[in-house]
């Protein structure tokens, strides 16, 4: 069986090349459900259903009731998931047959019964055609989900990601989230529905022991939080990873508790303050000798996910079966983009920072001091070389703004970065600093639109808890052509605010991605450059906006502190070429790669 693999947004999807795949994807879903704690489900008949109730009545650990009143069938499994407190699932078919199941699920969603919807579907293709049996299961049960999860049996996608999917599912209706409720999973199934003879398939492999694709474990159980903490002080090899986080101190104490390498992100305040900062994640994701020498026992990731796709690739490579790490995440509400976690850390950090101040009493640490050495001096070779070609005006000007901009701004103050390259560029080379400022960022969703506006919104907010300081936004010029129209509403605001908006004149991040070499010039150019062919400073002045030019990444600092000695509301334009940013960046990564080699030549 040939498994082929490809992402789309909208979903988890597969493509397998026989009719046995979506026999395959039922009996993987059903046998995560059980792992995750599924003993009773109900069956509702109907045909596009069948891998999925064959896959459920062919379990031997589950229990099976088949309800021919889909309505009934709902009631029926609320009545047992309330009485047993476990999440129980539910089977209808496509077409109106989901829809008999909106009474129970509501009811669940209002009283916190965890309940599992399989509603299985029809191909998206036929959505909307006239086909028989085909409406929008998609949007059923809307305000009373905790969780929706689309899965096409049959479409090319991240096959591998399907336990997780499913056991994220049950987790969440189990209260991963803080409240037990209601979740779906709609899986549309293809034709043919199942090949011929009685043997149905094995699932795709799953963890050891029959364990579930997902743990939790609750920081709130004093038991649960100190046999993790003994778990986390037991590691010899340990990484802590740091993205936007709420809490910063419990966090900060982590990494002094755990004493682990912490790959920390501007956006949490651990960048100016831990003593194990590493700052060059993604420079050091990139260096192959890194995962061959130092791979960690286990990995803490906590808060959302940072920009670095070398980290996030790493991070699958290292914990995918074989790679020999684990991966605990916590703080991000269940979020696991590579799919390949070993659970989530439920609850806050406190409750972690406690017990492992308890422990470390009785018990004494095992980190390897020569592995975390290893990652420090790798950090701070980073920061050497881009500190040198900093010096002799090697940097590319893109780059270099966003170190003026941490070295020109203190703790006082707040930076706000659009998404692409200026919140790139500030996580992969701004470094660590004593004084760094307050960085925010639309990171939910990685636009462009609306980021002068949220701006705004942050320094009113900002300048009212820190007067003394002053709020800077930086960025691209698609996100500031976006968001234009919202610079006369800037013009009235009193605060002290600088935008720096980078001008190269299109979509500069494209210049760096696949795209560029994969595409005709022209095609890209039209496609992804996007050249807006606008005068920036005259298009502030038009709402009202003082805007100069400047010629130097250098003049940034100036801007800065004029703005703090009562200097007004400006917009400072900083010109980049698009082919010569290009070069820079392959230029730091050349140099990047070689000065770690070097250090990780000389580890033992």
């Amino acid at each position: 069986m040939t498994l082929a693999v490809l992402k789309r947004g909208w979903g988890m999807q597969f493509e397998f090349d026989e009719p046995l795949g979506n026999q395959v994807v039922a009996a993987t879903i059903v046998d995560e459900l059980h792992r995750s704690g599924v003993r009773v489900a109900t069956i509702s008949p109907g045909s596009r259903s069948t891998p999925l109730a064959l896959a459920l009545a062919s379990h031997p650990g589950i229990e099976t009731r088949v309800i021919l009143d889909e309505r009934s069938a709902g009631f029926f499994a609320l009545g047992a998931a309330k009485a047993s407190g476990r999440p129980v699932a539910i089977l209808v078919t496509s077409g109106t047959a989901a829809t008999e199941l909106t009474p129970a699920v509501t009811e669940a969603f209002f009283s916190q019964v965890p309940l599992i919807v399989l509603s299985a579907d029809r191909p998206l293709e036929l959505y909307d055609s006239g086909s028989a049996q085909t409406i929008d299961q998609s949007i059923l049960y809307s305000g009373h989900l905790l969780l929706r999860r689309l899965i096409d049996a049959g479409a090319i996608g991240a096959w591998k990601r399907l336990r997780a999917v499913t056991s994220h599912a049950a987790l969440t209706a189990a209260g991963l989230g803080g409240k037990r409720g209601p979740v779906q999973l709609n899986v549309s199934f293809r034709e043919p529905l199942m090949r011929s003879g009685s043997v149905l398939p094995d699932p795709l492999p799953g963890r050891a022991q029959g364990a579930p694709w997902y743990e939790a474990v609750d920081l709130g159980d004093p038991r649960a939080a100190k046999r993790m903490a003994r778990a986390l002080l037991e590691v010899h090899r340990g990484l802590l990873i740091v993205g936007e986080v709420e809490r910063d101190e419990a966090v900060f104490a982590l990494s002094e508790l755990l004493g682990w390498p912490t790959l920390v992100d501007p956006r949490s305040g651990l960048v100016r303050r831990s003593r194990l900062a590493v700052t060059h994640q993604d420079a050091i994701a990139r260096l192959p000798e890194v995962e061959e020498h130092l791979a960690p026992e286990l990995v803490l990731y906590l808060g959302r996910p940072q920009a670095s796709r070398a980290l996030s690739e790493l991070l699958g490579r290292l914990a995918a079966p074989g790679g020999g790490s684990t991966i605990w995440r916590g703080g991000d509400g269940g979020n696991d983009p590579e799919g390949l976690a070993r659970g989530f850390l439920l609850g806050p950090p406190e409750r972690l920072v406690a017990a492992l101040t308890e422990l470390e009493l009785e018990t004494e640490v095992s980190v390897e001091r020569v592995y975390v050495e290893a990652f420090l001096a790798l950090d701070a070779a980073c920061d050497a070389t881009i500190a040198a070609m900093e010096s002799d005006g090697e940097l590319g000007v893109e780059i270099e703004v966003s170190r003026r901009l941490v070295d020109a701004l203190g703790d006082a103050d707040l930076l706000f970065s659009a998404a692409s390259m200026p919140m790139r560029d500030l996580e992969f080379y701004a470094g660590t600093s004593e004084d760094y400022p307050r960085v925010l960022e639309n990171r939910g969703a990685n636009g462009i639109d609306g980021t002068i506006a949220s701006f705004a919104g942050a320094a009113l907010i900002h300048a009212e808890a820190r007067p003394e300081g002053v709020s800077v936004l930086v960025i691209g010029d698609l996100a500031f052509v976006y968001d234009a129209t919202f610079l006369k509403e800037l013009a009235k605001l009193p605060e002290r605010m600088l935008v720096v908006a980078v001008d190269n004149g299109g979509g500069g991040i494209f210049s760096l991605l696949p795209q560029r070499r994969l595409t005709a010039p022209q095609t890209f150019e039209a496609l992804f450059g996007t050249p807006h062919g606008l005068d920036l400073v005259r298009l502030a002045a038009a709402y009202g906006m003082r805007a100069s030019i400047a010629t130097r990444a250098a003049e940034v600092s100036a801007a800065i502190a004029d703005l703090r000695v009562g200097g007004p509301k400006a917009i400072l334009v900083v010109h980049s070429e698009r082919d010569a940013n290009v070069e820079a960046h392959e230029n730091l990564g050349r140099r990047l790669a070689q000065a770690m080699r070097e250090v990780t030549a000389r580890l033992p």
